[in-house]
C-alpha cells in the first residue's frame, strides 16, 4: 500500500484513491479539499479575465497550484 500525503496541507490521505479522495495534477498529489480549493480559486481569477483562452486556464491554474504547494 502506497502512502499519499497531500502536498499542499501536509495531510496523509487514508485509503488514496486517484479521482475519489484525492487528484494528481503535474507531479502533485492534492487532497479533496485542498484539489476543491485550488480549482475555486482558478475560477474565480478566470472570471475576472474575460474572454480568456485556455493557455490563460493552463498557466494561472500551475501558478496557483506552485504556490499552495510551496
Amino acid at each position: 500500500m502506497t502512502a499519499i500525503v497531500c502536498d499542499a496541507c501536509k495531510k496523509a490521505i487514508p485509503a488514496a484513491m486517484r479521482g475519489i479522495n484525492y487528484m494528481s495534477l503535474l507531479d502533485k498529489e492534492l487532497c479533496e479539499e485542498c484539489g476543491d480549493e485550488l480549482l475555486n480559486t482558478t475560477k474565480v481569477q478566470m472570471k475576472q479575465r474575460r474572454p480568456y483562452t485556455f493557455k490563460d486556464y493552463n498557466e494561472s491554474l500551475t501558478r496557483n497550484l506552485q504556490q499552495m504547494t510551496r
